[in-house]
Formats: C-alpha cells, sequence, structure tokens
C-alpha cells in the first residue's frame, strides 16, 4: 500500500508552493519489532534556486496503547539519508553532545572552524543504551531535548554562513509537526520548510522513532536556522549529530541532477523571497 501527500518548501510570505511527495509504506523487519518505512521520492519541479534535501524516517510501532516506551529500532533509511547527504561533503565536523556535562544547558556549539549559538539553551540529557525511551541519542548515550509547544522552539545562530545543514530526531510522534526557517545571510530573507515526518499519522503511537533531516542549498547561504513546531503540544523531541558545512566543505553534483537514492529527494526552494522590512 501506498500513501503519497505533497508538502511545500517555500519562500517566506508568498504563495508559489514548490512540491514533493512522500511515498508511505509498511513492510515488516524479521526480528522482534514490526516497523514502517517512509521514504522519499523525487518530483520534478522548476524554481529560481535548487538545493538537496535528504530525508529518511524509520517508524517505530512497538509501543502500545498510551505506553511512552518503546524498543529501540534499527534506523536504515535515516541512515540512508544521513550518509547521502556526507557523500556531498567533506572536512565536516558533528557535534554529538558526548563531550558536555549531562543535565547542563548548552548555549554555544564548536564546530572547528565555525560556531554556533543556541537560543535559548538546550538541555543535554543521558540516555543510556537499553533505556526503553521515546526520545534516545543516535550517537552514544547523550543528546538534546527541547521545549513543549507551538512556535519557535529554538534557534541556530552560525558564526558565517552556512550551506549545509544536517541532523536526527527521534520520536516525532505527530505528522509534519517540525518544520525549519532559514535566515539567509543578507539579514532580511528567510526559507520555511517541513520535515515530513508520517509518524504518529492516523493517531498511531509512533513513539520511539528516528528521522534524518539535510539540507544542502549552494545557492543561499544562510546564517540561522529556527525549529519550529506547527501544533501546540507536550510531546518533547530528542536531536543528535547536528552537521553544518560551508562552501569550502561541498562537493555537490548539478542540482539538475536525479540521485536514485531510497530517503533522498531533490527540489527547489524558494523562487522569490520576500525581504522584511
Amino acid at each position: 500500500m501506498t500513501l503519497v501527500k505533497l508538502i511545500d518548501f517555500r519562500g517566506r510570505g508568498k504563495n508559489k508552493l514548490l512540491k514533493i511527495a512522500i511515498a508511505k509504506h509498511c513492510c515488516k523487519q524479521i526480528a522482534s519489532s514490526v516497523f514502517a518505512i517512509s521514504t522519499l521520492t523525487i518530483v520534478s519541479v522548476q524554481a529560481a534556486y535548487a538545493a538537496q534535501i535528504f530525508f529518511g524516517e524509520d517508524i517505530n510501532t512497538t509501543a502500545t496503547g498510551n505506553n511512552e516506551n518503546a524498543v529501540r529500532i534499527p534506523h536504515p533509511n535515516a541512515d540512508i539519508a544521513r550518509n547521502a547527504f556526507f557523500s556531498n561533503l567533506q572536512g565536516v565536523k558533528t557535534e554529538t553532545f558526548e563531550t558536555f556535562a549531562p543535565n547542563s544547558i548548552i548555549t554555544t556549539l564548536n564546530f572547528g572552524t565555525d560556531t554556533a549559538f543556541l537560543s535559548p539553551g538546550l538541555p543535554v540529557v543521558n540516555i543510556p543504551t537499553g533505556t526503553l525511551n521515546g526520545t534516545f541519542p543516535i550517537s552514544g548515550n547523550q543528546t538534546v531535548g527541547t521545549n513543549t509547544g507551538t512556535s519557535t522552539v529554538f534557534r541556530i545562530d552560525f558564526s558565517s554562513p552556512q550551506k549545509a545543514f544536517g541532523f536526527y530526531v527521534t520520536d516525532v510522534e505527530i505528522p509534519n509537526n517540525l518544520s525549519l526557517r532559514f535566515l539567509l545571510s543578507d539579514g532580511l530573507s528567510t526559507i520555511d520548510g517541513p520535515v515530513p515526518t508520517q509518524a504518529g499519522t492516523g493517531g498511531a503511537n509512533n513513539t520511539g522513532s528516528v528521522t534524518y533531516f539535510g539540507v544542502i542549498d549552494t545557492n543561499n547561504p544562510f546564517i540561522s536556522v529556527s525549529f519550529i513546531r506547527n501544533l501546540n503540544t507536550d510531546d518533547g523531541l530528542a536531536l543528535d549529530d547536528f552537521t553544518i558545512a560551508s562552501t569550502s566543505q561541498i562537493n555537490v553534483p548539478e542540482p539538475s541532477s536525479i540521485l536514485g537514492i531510497v530517503s533522498l529527494g531533490v527540489l527547489g526552494i524558494g523562487a522569490a523571497l520576500k525581504r522584511k522590512l
């Protein structure tokens, strides 16, 4: 069974929508858990700016009823998206949050030649391997958690313009509840777009699902990324393995290239951007 849903990635304040399709199908893993796999397919679009979107999601169905505990599942789709994202990068550093003290609030991240500033600061959460939790880390035992509620959850400001950003997120239980807003290097223009998760579709309890999302945009360097919750909910998220890349760290094929990889999409973003006064 395949379900196709259109989403959009748009320039701030404009009505021109650029659409991609998510094809969702279910499969069974020969193990103790059964889970669904969401894959991103490619739909051609026309736009003044081209970006590459890397998306993979592994949906967890091991929790029952209202139980918030779930067995940690393998996440091959998310990893494929992450590996495809990294195949276009060189010399980058990934922040795994393992060097920070548990329960500390962090406001600064060091990416080697670049620095990122978190506003507000995020708590570092230590979740040992084997713990049954909705949220969990990807690398090591530590992750950062988010606030609940709606609107902007937090913002990352970069010390210099970036052209790529990628991360893992676990425990997104409401479809399309997370969006990103990129502030471009002119300090005025923004590009908005959803992280097209499908966990929780139809009210299913998909606690413990895993997503990877990455963006490479060589034409629109950005100086900040805001994480936005689209719905008012008390359900928290966990984020891990932040990666950024500047111009010298990207080796990207022509935007018109078709990358036939599961969980990888290519689309245009931001046809005409609205500048704030």
